[in-house]
């Protein structure tokens, strides 16, 4: 738990951002970590990064750096006057001119918030921060509620941490049925379709009963959309967005530029990226042979594909951050801690593991809402 806090602190401190809150929130965990480190906190601990998370991402309700949202809104506006979301532009983008390049889901999901999907966005991010709070490991907790990218990307206008919601429970959810897993997985690709990303390696990793789940769900969330306003429309929005980036951002094309002093080639950069992601897309059907990989060959495969061409964006780190979050108090192989052995959920503790200790808890065990891991035979690298 000090560690925890430690590592929040260290996040937490922001030369950029002197609010008065921000500094409440700095001076409130070096008190944590100074307590942690000679009294067992257990759920306080839990309850104080977890109210700290939420604090920051509140203190950011100003900041506007995307126009995902604002083109989502008109976008639901459309269909609620029957007209068709893709296949052209909006003038509300920036620049003006950019599609609605996400799938029907995304339609669905922000028609309750309409008016301001912003705040839509800013509830699922603090959804998140209570699930990790709830699983009660502090490290990933931390590190999800105070990484500066992450909190920004809770209210600048994009969509991705609702797509990393989709993500973090199909492939949680893939730990006990990886059927199930398939089918949120589907739902997420119907809602920003870079979640194609793990599609091979779990399908690999769950075999037919997977792909069944998988196409079955996808023929239900895409057959409406497809119906009425075409698929073609989805993939000339698609296409288009790829056009309306004229300069390199946060990618390869931004280290291309600085390194050579010309402008990076957009499409060879795009192909060569591709062809990269497609090899280790292969290689993931021979190595998805646990969960963990395939956490870990998707995330892989999204990272060439977001930020090995010519154009990317630091909210795409939104997407990854809370399945990477979720398995990282168990890929640092720390154990149980003593407050969620209590829990009905939490999985039985290793022989001479009873008491919270420094040592290595065996692969399979200590896996809290992950009681499968240990049924898929999980390999620690």
């Amino acid at each position: 738990m000090w560690v925890a806090f430690g590592l929040a602190l260290i996040l937490s401190i922001q030369p950029d951002d002197s609010t008065g809150l921000r500094l409440a929130v700095i001076a409130g965990l070096l008190g944590g970590f100074l307590l942690a480190r000679y009294f067992r906190l257990g759920w306080w601990g839990i309850a104080a990064l977890f109210i700290a998370g939420i604090l920051l991402r509140l203190n950011v309700q100003n900041h506007r750096a995307s126009d995902v949202l604002d083109v989502t809104g008109d976008a639901v506006r459309l269909v609620f006057l029957g007209l068709n979301p893709y296949g052209h532009g909006y003038e509300i983008s920036r620049p003006p001119g950019a599609p609605f390049p996400y799938g029907p889901l995304a339609i669905l999901w922000y028609m309750p918030a309409v008016g301001d999907p912003r705040e839509l966005e800013l509830f699922i991010a603090c959804a998140i921060l209570a699930l990790f709070a709830v699983r009660g490991r502090p490290i990933g907790l931390a590190v999800y509620a105070m990484a500066p990218t992450i909190i920004l990307t809770s209210y600048d206008g994009s969509n991705d941490t609702s797509a990393g919601l989709f993500i973090l429970a199909a492939l949680t959810v893939a730990a006990w049925r990886p059927w199930a897993g398939a089918a949120i997985l589907a739902l997420a690709v119907a809602f920003k379709a870079y979640a194609l990303a793990w599609v091979p390696a779990l399908l690999a990793f769950g075999g037919w009963p997977a792909l069944v789940s998988f196409v079955g769900v996808s023929v239900v969330a895409w057959a409406p959309a497809a119906m009425m306003w075409g698929l073609d429309q989805y993939l000339l929005s698609l296409k288009m967005a790829d056009e309306a980036h004229r300069l390199a951002y946060w990618s390869v094309g931004v280290i291309y530029e600085e390194a050579t002093q010309q402008f990076a080639p957009h499409t060879l950069l795009d192909q060569i990226r591709l062809g990269f992601a497609a090899v280790v897309t292969l290689l993931s059907l021979v190595v998805a042979k646990s969960l963990d990989r395939v956490i870990v060959v998707g995330t892989l495969i999204y990272i060439v594909m977001m930020f090995g061409g010519f154009w990317g964006s630091y909210a795409y780190l939104g997407a990854i951050a809370p399945i990477l979050a979720w398995r990282l108090d168990d890929w640092l192989k720390l154990p149980v801690p003593e407050h969620v052995r209590a829990l009905p959920w939490a999985p039985k503790a290793a022989d001479g593991d009873a008491d919270e200790s420094d040592e290595e808890e065996p692969a399979g065990g200590q896996r809290a809402f992950e009681p499968a891991f240990a049924e898929a035979h999980i390999e620690q690298s």
